[in-house]
């Protein structure tokens, strides 16, 4: 019995050594495992997947060209992607494809410039810090020119009546001139005139021209933009012509509020075709109403 002792001694601590050495490797691969989690301890693991790209959203289009949730859902996909490609494709603007039609100067918010894209005739005004056909933000504004910074340079537009405008400029044809018919208004009473179709018309087709008849800045009041108050009227410019005087302060035209440069030239645009209008104003401070018959 002795003799069977040792023996069994021998091979339980045999059991027992192999039994701690592999506890004692499982707990550090546990640790080495907490420290290093991207490494791999003993075992192969598979290689993270890459992520795939985006599927295709065109594949989704098949379910809308079918309606596959009812004759209600059926439509066709259109590509965002494609396009912002061909916006970004879309011809830009040069410097020499605007003409500085007028300008308003007050505080920061009430500085205003109208610019025409002569290509497309298009006729916008645009804020101080507003991009100007996407050329660039607007710098500065003052009477006859304004700045604008394009692609890191400074580029100037100079007002066509501007006694030095740029090179190849002319001065568009002045607007509400005596014309072979007479004047283009005629007063018939206080407050009261007669305006000739034809030649308002004529004034109006070229509505940036008309607003450098005479300088428009903001009239506020209380704090909010009640107007625009005219002087250096043109006497024989439109504005003198129906019986404008500097220091006016235009409010509304046919009942419609003109307290901003869109509102005023929206304003001016819808006259044509008109058969009478009524111009509401502030003379000498005190609230005055002309109205004035189109024949």
């Amino acid at each position: 019995m002795d003799k069977l002792v040792a023996p069994i001694n021998i091979l339980l601590t045999v059991l027992v050594i192999a039994a701690l050495a592999l506890i004692t490797s499982d707990l550090a691969t546990f640790r080495l495992g907490r420290l290093f989690p991207g490494t791999s301890m003993g075992k192969s693991r598979p290689a993270p997947a890459i992520a795939a790209p985006a599927e295709d959203l065109a594949s989704f289009g098949t379910i809308l060209d079918k309606g596959l949730f009812g004759p209600a859902t059926r439509g066709k996909l259109t590509p965002f992607v494609a396009a912002q490609s061909q916006q970004k494709g879309a011809a830009t603007v040069s410097q020499g494809d605007l003409i500085l039609l007028g300008t308003a100067i007050g505080s920061f918010r009430e500085t205003f410039a109208l610019v025409q894209r002569t290509s497309t005739r298009e006729e916008r005004v645009f804020r101080l810090g507003d991009s100007v056909f996407d050329l660039g933000p607007l710098m500065t504004v003052k009477k006859e020119s304004v700045s604008i910074k394009a692609g890191g340079q400074i580029i100037t537009l100079t007002s066509p009546t501007a006694g030095g405008g740029m090179p190849g400029s002319q001065p568009p044809p002045a607007t509400g001139q005596p014309g072979p018919g007479g004047t283009l208004a005629a007063q018939v009473g206080a407050g009261s005139y007669v305006i000739d179709q034809r030649a308002l018309n004529a004034s109006l087709d070229n509505i940036g021209q008309a607003m450098t008849d005479a300088r428009l800045l903001p009239s506020s009041k209380d704090g909010k933009v009640e107007g625009f108050r005219v002087s250096e009227v043109k006497p024989q410019g439109i504005f003198g012509t129906i019986g404008i005087r500097n220091g006016d302060v235009l409010l509304r035209i046919n009942d419609f509020p003109i307290d901003s440069p869109e509102k005023a030239i929206q304003s001016f645009a819808s006259l044509k075709g008109q058969n009478r209008i009524k111009l509401d104003l502030i003379r000498d401070g005190q609230p005055t109403t002309f109205t004035y018959d189109i024949r």
